[in-house]
């Protein structure tokens, strides 16, 4: 028999795959603690795309098309707490209550989202000569 917690551990695996997937592979899967699986592009600063967290997913948007894009299919996506000071906090955006369900029934919408993701965090890389 399994537990809630076993059981919100193979949920969050299950979307976390399936982000990577969308990606076409470009992220990599690291957990970093208890409840949480960072998708990250490359590795060092400025590499982590998406956050999978037991209750939520974040992913990084910066097109207002795109957000309001979420909104209309009824995703309610909220911005990140502004009290959190990063340099783009403001397109840090939750997805709560985000299912592997919610995902495959709209995939067009989740590969946009996740090849946003991995474009804004490209575009924080430190350019390489």
């Amino acid at each position: 028999m399994t537990t809630a917690t076993q059981q919100d551990q193979t949920n969050q695996e299950a979307i976390a795959k399936r982000i990577v997937e969308l990606s076409n592979n470009v992220l990599s899967t690291e957990k970093k603690k208890s409840g949480i699986i960072v998708l990250k592009y490359e590795s060092g600063p400025y590499s982590n795309a998406v956050v999978v967290r037991k209750s939520r997913v974040r992913f990084l948007i910066q097109s207002t098309d795109l957000f309001e894009k979420a909104k209309k299919e009824r995703f309610n996506p909220k911005p990140e707490d502004t009290q959190n000071v990063t340099s783009f906090i403001e397109h840090k955006v939750n997805f709560e209550g985000l299912r592997l369900r919610d995902i495959e029934a709209h995939e067009p919408l989740f590969k946009e989202i996740v090849n946003e993701s991995v474009s804004f965090i490209m575009g924080l890389r430190p350019k390489k000569n």
